[in-house]
């Protein structure tokens, strides 16, 4: 279920780290100089995106040895959506965020792993807020299939036509600035949840009005 060979991957990603490293560098001296709150969350935002980057890589090449191993358990969907905006952290200025528990409040609790759910959509939800205008919106629906679905859009230029046809890997959804790490990993992490009869979990990505991305769990 992976989109790229994991060397091509790993590459990218430590290259990505390190300029977030150095950004973080200069933020952090910028921010011991005078008492600017906006310098500090924005460390915070660099340090959470490196760290994620660090667990979603340690996780693929687990998968590659065949050694992941998801944690289900059944998880108050409400509450998870509550911790997932907690983590996310402050909004940039000018960029609101738009909640939609929809199913959270009809199913109550579902089975799943919450960490590496948890991972996948903060990745999500941060690039969705690198490309919006003004709104992002988080939804948890029930689709006609069954299961449930996740889903994070915001209101910028969308997905390049080749990310959406699968021809290129961008986890970045004007196309720049992307490792194809954040996507790949919301992709295996979907595919590996699955039900008794085969049914396994995915990932679309459409376009409407702004990028949509919309991961599914059986």
């Amino acid at each position: 279920m992976m989109d790229a060979p994991i060397d091509s991957l790993v590459a990218a990603a430590i290259h990505d780290a390190k300029n977030a490293l150095l950004a973080l560098g200069v933020q952090l001296t910028v921010a011991e100089r005078r008492p600017a709150t906006a310098d500090f969350s924005s460390a915070r935002a660099s340090v959470a995106r490196i760290a994620n980057q660090l667990t979603e890589l340690l996780t693929l090449y687990r998968a590659q040895g065949g050694q992941l191993r998801l944690a289900i358990d059944d998880h108050d969907l409400a509450d998870f959506i509550d911790d997932l905006v907690a983590e996310l952290g402050p909004l940039p200025d000018g960029i609101a965020l738009n909640i939609d528990r929809g199913a959270a409040t009809t199913l109550g609790a579902w089975a799943f792993d919450a960490y590496l759910v948890k991972l996948a959509l903060l990745d999500a939800l941060r690039n969705a807020l690198r490309h919006a205008r003004t709104r992002i919106t988080l939804s948890l629906n029930v689709p006609a299939t069954g299961g449930i679905c996740f889903s994070v859009s915001d209101d910028g230029a969308g997905f390049p036509e080749l990310v959406l046809i699968g021809a290129v890997v961008q986890s970045g959804n004007q196309g720049s600035g992307g490792t194809g790490l954040g996507l790949t990993f919301a992709r295996l992490i979907a595919a590996r949840h699955a039900t008794p009869s085969g049914r396994h979990g995915r990932v679309e990505l459409t376009n409407d009005h702004g990028a949509n991305l919309k991961i599914f769990l059986p």
